[in-house]
């Protein structure tokens, strides 16, 4: 079977990779749609420097497909299933799982170092505990809807869970790519009441007022910190960081108020060091709250989000703007991101 491998830095290319033999827990899912993620792009221009056992292995993490064959333990999944795979895949057999921290034992590619296991943009994926890491599409819902559920639904709304938003709120989404637009439609779900959103593209701006933010705040137009301080009357509640660098951080924490929320859930692949400002901070003693928020997953929170698809309460399929059929097109929509490309908010491709 064929994959999508990152080669080196900025070195990207097709190679061919043995079908596994699956474990008695596992699945071999036919891969249906894929879609790119700025976390793909990061590891292909910098050579997976940051997770060095991924060269030679297919990228991506983003799929809805079919299922083909499950391992003789397999209870609650079977071929012709279609499902969707997750993104985080917890380690829910661990003493971490027992502790109620599950996905701090992960077993997704990014995270053990399997020889049989690569990313998603292969044709036939391996999944090491079906039962545990699919999840049901229900009929009513599309794969197009779907395929937003692993890792934009999923890292937001843990993102936004993790801001405790209290019923009229206000946050910000500092950075309005897909994430911080699922953070907008989270954050309205759990009751904010304004939201402000962060970015520079109208394409951005417009679905995140379709999703229900109130505020649209360019960040080229000046300081925007000193911006939403003065339109709010003084800080905010929480503070959502799905964009941006390392300096996003400190951003953040001038934002939320005394005994407020910084949930971030970007990764800082260039940063070597993140440094706060003291200022910002309260010198320590504002009771501000800073937390590294890693995309939950399994197959419990995951038929939760895609029931709030099934009854119309999320429709993540506007974020997808550019639409490819066949596998090889996978190159294209890496481009995309490469060139910056302003219409972009997610890509897909279709394995047709």
């Amino acid at each position: 079977m064929k994959g999508y491998v990152i080669a080196g830095a900025n070195k990207a290319e097709w190679r061919d990779f043995p079908v596994p033999k699956i474990n008695p827990y596992g699945a071999l899912i036919k891969t249906e749609i894929v879609s790119p993620c700025t976390t793909d792009i990061h590891l292909l221009q910098t050579g997976c420097a940051s997770i060095p056992h991924l060269v030679g292995k297919a990228m991506g993490h983003e799929m809805v497909g079919t299922v083909q064959e499950v391992g003789s333990a397999v209870k609650n999944f079977k071929p012709g299933d279609r499902v969707v795979v997750s993104a985080c895949q917890p380690n829910f057999r661990s003493m971490e799982a027992q502790a109620g921290m599950p996905k701090l034992n992960n077993t997704s590619q990014y995270w053990i170092d399997d020889p049989d296991r690569g990313g998603s943009f292969i044709e036939q994926y391996y999944l090491l505990d079906a039962d545990m890491n699919l999840a049901h599409i229900p009929d009513s819902v599309t794969m197009e809807q779907a395929i937003m559920v692993p890792d934009m639904v999923s890292t937001a709304f843990e993102g936004v869970r993790e801001l405790e938003i209290k019923y009229g709120d206000t946050v910000v989404m500092l950075g309005v790519g897909p994430v911080g637009l699922m953070g907008v439609c989270a954050a309205v779900l759990k009751g904010a009441g304004r939201v402000f959103v962060i970015g520079s593209r109208k394409v951005c701006f417009d679905v995140a007022k379709e999703y229900g933010a109130t505020d649209f705040i360019d960040y080229h137009d000046g300081d925007f910190v000193k911006k939403i301080l003065e339109l709010n009357g003084g800080p905010v509640d929480g503070v959502l960081v799905s964009g941006g660098s390392s300096s996003s951080i400190t951003e953040a924490l001038n934002l939320v108020k005394r005994g407020g929320i910084v949930s971030n859930v970007t990764a800082f692949f260039a940063d070597e060091n993140t440094v706060l400002s003291n200022v910002a901070w309260g010198y320590g003693y504002s009771e501000k709250t800073i937390k590294a928020v890693e995309c939950t997953g399994g197959r419990w929170i995951l038929e939760k989000f895609l029931s709030l698809v099934e009854y119309g309460r999320l429709q993540p399929e506007k974020l997808i703007t550019h639409r490819f059929h066949g596998m090889g097109k996978i190159e294209d929509a890496v481009q995309l991101f490469i060139d910056h490309d302003r219409s972009l908010i997610k890509p897909i491709v279709y394995f047709d």
